[in-house]
């Protein structure tokens, strides 16, 4: 069974701006989304850390306002509790060399766990002497209870293939399968975009189905 981290990453990227039509509506609207950019951070690049080679999709998006926004998607098997989010965050964006004031979106996918959906969450990552002195806020989304039938009905491309990891309530499997791979198959996309598209699907359905 292929894991589904990287697949999820390559989709997610390669349908960026859809990613945050979807899951950053509000901040995707004051977006230039077809100058999005994937930036290859040279400390991450060398860094042999376990934690930084399991880091999700960063990316740079400018505003209409002409400020440039970091945007860090993180991809995690297990829901985290706050303070592990905290502190994974946290190393994160240090390792980015984040600049005070720099304007950040950070997000979590969460495989299994989490509360179903999108969600604004909250984690504290700096404390002194037990008082709180930093707090950031990023999105969560729950992907394996949330329901898979109004992903499918949505525009964006990516929410087909995360459909293909939710819980189907007016489908049976076999026909929650059928359901995900029609939609992507009947999409006017590039065929290379559908290659990718049904690849991540079949792949997460045959996940599904092994209970992974």
């Amino acid at each position: 069974m292929p894991e589904r981290r990287p697949l999820l990453r390559d989709l997610i990227q390669t349908f960026f701006a859809d990613y945050l039509r979807l899951v950053e509506p509000d901040s995707a609207a004051r977006m230039v989304l077809d100058r999005i950019t994937f930036p290859q951070p040279g400390k991450l690049a060398e860094c042999e850390d376990d934690d930084f080679r399991a880091i999700g999709v960063v990316a740079e998006v400018p505003s209409h306002r002409g400020e440039l926004v970091t945007v860090l998607v993180q991809i995690e098997p297990e829901a985290l509790t706050p303070p592990e989010v905290g502190r994974r965050l946290g190393h994160y964006l240090m390792g980015l060399e984040i600049r005070y004031g720099q304007p950040v979106l950070l997000s979590i996918l969460y495989l299994r766990g989490g509360r179903p959906g999108v969600h604004l969450e909250s984690a504290a990552i700096g404390e002194a002497c037990g008082i709180e002195l930093v707090r950031i806020y990023y999105t969560s989304f729950g992907l394996a209870e949330t329901r898979a039938e109004y992903y499918l009905e949505r525009p964006e491309p990516v929410a087909w293939a995360f459909a293909a990891l939710m819980r189907p309530t007016k489908r049976t499997p076999e026909e929650h399968r059928c359901a995900c791979l029609e939609r992507i198959a009947a999409a006017p996309l590039d065929e290379e975009l559908r290659r990718r598209l049904r690849q991540g699907a079949e792949a997460f359905l045959s996940a599904g189905r092994e209970g992974a």
